[in-house]
């Protein structure tokens, strides 16, 4: 992978972490570092911050890099007990017949 890739797919998951934070846990999410594991391994980007207002704490963020999707966070038990990922979002289609 080329670094032009990486830093496109990591702007991605960012991007994407930072809406997923705020939906699920309504805070903002500051990205320090990421990590992103061989394809041979995991097709998993982590990403590693923090919330607003707990700069000391650090907070995961997983992105599928090969389903271009978070597939969840990480963090002190206070933080995920905050959020509610499991909760039903639903998709701009399922909205449109209610």
């Amino acid at each position: 992978m080329s670094s032009t890739e990486k830093k496109e797919m990591v702007e991605t998951a960012t991007v994407l972490a930072e809406k997923y934070i705020k939906q699920y846990y309504n805070t903002d999410f500051v990205l320090k570092d990421y990590e992103i594991m061989d394809s041979s391994i995991s097709s998993t980007l982590y990403l590693r911050g923090y919330i607003t207002g707990h700069e000391d704490v650090l907070i995961y963020v997983y992105y599928d890099y090969r389903k271009k999707e978070i597939s969840g966070a990480g963090g002190p038990s206070w933080f995920i007990d905050s959020g509610n990922p499991k909760k039903h979002v639903p998709s701009p289609s399922s909205t449109d017949s209610q």
